[in-house]
């Protein structure tokens, strides 16, 4: 075994043990949006993680080879960081069950699945977006994969917020389009309230 293998095997075990907790206790809340959005978030486990550096050379005090290599990536890129995310991104992984033990609801693998393939949507997505002042032409641009991304992962919270912002900003401009995103977002994912509150402060008191 290589000092690597040890060194990661040893972080591994120290990191398995404090997500497990902190998945049980997400599960005894019944919090499975954010069980999905923790486990989510990893991009590698422990196999993954050896095979992309099994050939790099250990970084040590008299060896500072990040150090040294790191600037050159800085001031003569060969890539966009965007880019190499998307890159590194599809050479990693996580295979069910090296994180955590098996949940017993049979559906909790297929729900994370689509977690993660909504985030590599959402970071995709933001390759191309052109920021605009204008909320009609960010919507124009964006509002329909935002809502694809959604569609794949109703746990995937970093699609609803900004869904729900721009919906905000375009009731100035167009009540019934803002509405008709606001009713979208609650249909798609009706466990959080935000959207469907703001349509009932639109719509005003029960009469």
């Amino acid at each position: 075994m290589s000092l690597y293998q040890s060194i990661l095997e040893r972080a591994c075990g120290v990191e398995h043990d404090t997500l497990q907790q902190a998945v049980q206790l997400m599960r005894s809340l019944g919090d499975q949006a954010g069980e999905a959005e923790a486990l989510g978030s990893f991009v590698a486990g422990p196999r993954a993680l050896a095979r992309f550096a099994a050939d790099a050379a250990i970084n040590t005090d008299d060896h500072p080879v990040v150090a040294y290599r790191a600037p050159r990536i800085t001031y003569a890129p060969d890539s966009l960081p965007r880019d190499r995310l998307v890159a590194l991104l599809g050479q990693l992984g996580v295979a069910d069950g090296e994180w955590l033990e098996p949940p017993a609801d049979a559906s909790w693998w297929p729900r994370l699945a689509a977690y993660r393939q909504a985030r590599d949507q959402f970071i995709d997505l933001g390759r191309g977006v052109q920021p605009s002042a204008d909320v009609r032409q960010m919507l124009q641009q964006v509002g329909g994969p935002l809502l694809a991304v959604l569609r794949t992962s109703p746990d995937f919270r970093p699609t609803y917020d900004p869904l729900r912002r721009m919906a905000g900003a375009l009731a100035r401009l167009d009540k019934p389009g803002a509405q008709a995103l606001l009713t979208e977002l609650a249909q798609l994912q009706p466990a959080r309230q935000e959207a469907a509150e703001a349509l009932r402060a639109w719509a005003g008191p029960a009469r």
